[in-house]
């Protein structure tokens, strides 16, 4: 049995970086089902556009764009953890490594977000 205080991680980012990726999964995979579930009323175009039409709404718009940054911060973390599986040494940076992670996606995600909600600031919403 190993103490409680052996953990890699003792609440320093690696464990924050878990936790993050745990969150976005699910939110993902939450995303994915919501979607499957979008799609499949193709057959019913009043549903279908009544949706769509719901998803043109500007809070919807501000979810697809936290949605954006789960899916870029999801990923990039996952990237990280294969570098540090295939290159154990690699977590003497890790810190620095999420750091950088994190800052990609929540770059992504203001440039990703400017496109979403750019129909906001110009007028083209109806």
């Amino acid at each position: 049995m190993t103490p409680a205080n052996s953990t890699i991680y003792k609440g320093k980012t690696g464990q924050w970086a878990f936790v993050l990726h745990r969150i976005t999964g699910f939110l993902v995979f939450m995303f994915i089902l919501l979607h499957v579930v979008d799609i499949s009323t193709v057959n019913s175009p009043s549903i279908y556009n009544a949706i769509h039409r719901l998803y043109g709404n500007v809070l919807l718009r501000i979810f697809e764009v936290g949605l954006l940054f789960g899916l870029c911060y999801h990923a990039l973390n996952g990237l990280r953890i294969i570098m540090i599986d295939f290159f154990p040494d690699s977590i003497k940076n890790e810190k620095r490594v999420f750091i950088g992670i994190f800052s990609l996606s929540i770059l992504l995600t203001v440039v990703g977000g400017v496109i979403i909600l750019k129909p906001f600031f110009v007028g083209g919403v109806h």
